[in-house]
């Protein structure tokens, strides 16, 4: 693990494992949060309760400076999440999938692939809201609660329901 300074608070049964953990400084870690493998958080980053960050050995999640990560949510997968995002409670943020072409061999001995997400700069993310690997989220765009993001949303879009879709764009 590697702390870049500043302040690092911690919270009761946090867990934190991985051979590249970096954290920013001023990085508040709350209750029962987990964090695994090769994670990046930068600067005056919260993580709500119940989070879980993780990857295996071939994947990357970094987060920006100045993010907040509300409770209950998961961030798994090869993910980057920009500056200034704001993630509401129960998001799940999936970058990755199991493959299951072959149905002669079980989904699970199939393995995983990933194309990997990124949440640019400025985000907004309703509560509830899933993300499906392969997807970009544009800069300065707000994603309404539930909806489930299997495409790409240009940047200053407002966009919501399952499948999410564009329905306004930011002034």
């Amino acid at each position: 693990m590697n702390f870049k300074g500043g302040r690092l608070r911690i919270g009761r049964n946090a867990q934190l494992y991985g051979e590249k953990l970096i954290f920013g400084s001023n990085v508040k870690i709350a209750t029962n949060v987990s964090i695994f493998r090769n994670v990046t958080v930068g600067n005056n980053v919260n993580i709500g309760d119940n989070v879980e960050i993780r990857c295996n050995k071939k994947n990357r999640i970094t987060i920006g400076n100045n993010c907040t990560i509300n409770r209950n949510s998961m961030i798994m997968g090869n993910v980057v999440v920009g500056n200034y995002c704001l993630i509401a409670p129960n998001c799940k943020i999936i970058g990755s999938n199991h493959n299951f072409s072959d149905r002669k061999e079980f989904i699970k001995k199939q393995g995983i692939s990933s194309k990997g997400i990124e949440i640019e700069d400025d985000v907004w993310l309703g509560a509830n809201v899933v993300i499906v690997d392969g997807v970009t989220i544009g800069m300065g765009s707000v994603i309404g609660a539930s909806s489930v993001v299997t495409k790409d949303i240009p940047p200053y879009s407002i966009a919501v329901g399952n499948p999410c879709r564009v329905i306004k764009k930011r002034n």
